[in-house]
């Protein structure tokens, strides 16, 4: 049986030492949601494209009850924020904690917001995606996530061989089959190849 690695997000240094640190990490993470929630709100969603984790469970959620996509944005992380606390450790819940508001916020006050890109859906999709990539890349290597399945991403990442992109993209799978139920196959395919981008980018940002 193959050792289980041990998980690297775990930090046992001193408070102060942490405190510290956070200084320096918690604008980082700041920025990589807003840089997420631009990507989501200004050029992904107005095009129809359908985000995954969390996030686009919520969307759909939304769009088909009703509800408010931020009350489901919160409720639904919760569970993964335990889970992080639970198998992480308490410093990095609170980073998660952290990159998840941030985002609800960011994402908050951008929507509604008109597609600053229009045309060619090819350029839309590439940008889009190095962007959401690059955001959730600097947000997990700054030690938060911005999504509760970026939380399990990192878990089964620690435990097999798969990276951190390649563990969200397998979670992704199966919400992106929904959306392809929900809003056809051309919308479900078109985010699925954007959120392949988007987790090469989060795999060459966060070494």
């Amino acid at each position: 049986m193959r050792a289980i690695r041990p998980y690297k997000y775990k930090s046992y240094k001193p408070y102060k030492s942490y405190f510290f640190e956070l200084l320096y990490k918690l604008p980082w993470i700041f920025i990589g949601a807003m840089m997420a929630a631009v990507s989501l709100e200004v050029i992904l969603i107005p095009h129809g494209l359908i985000d995954g984790g969390i996030t686009g469970v919520s969307m759909m959620l939304s769009e088909t009850s009703g509800y408010p996509l931020s009350i489901l944005l919160f409720l639904f992380n919760l569970p993964f924020l335990f889970l992080g606390l639970k198998y992480i450790g308490k410093r990095f819940a609170f980073s998660a904690s952290f990159g998840i508001i941030a985002l609800t916020l960011c994402t908050g006050l951008l929507e509604r917001k008109a597609p600053f890109l229009e045309g060619s859906t090819i350029l839309i999709l590439i940008i889009g995606g190095i962007l959401l990539g690059l955001g959730i890349g600097i947000v997990i290597r700054n030690g938060g996530v911005l999504d509760g399945t970026d939380v399990l991403a990192l878990l089964i990442s620690s435990r097999t061989r798969l990276t951190v992109g390649e563990s969200i993209l397998s979670i992704n799978i199966f919400i992106f089959l929904l959306a392809l139920l929900l809003f056809g196959w051309k919308g479900a395919l078109i985010s699925i190849v954007t959120y392949f981008i988007a987790v090469t980018v989060v795999d060459m940002v966060k070494i």
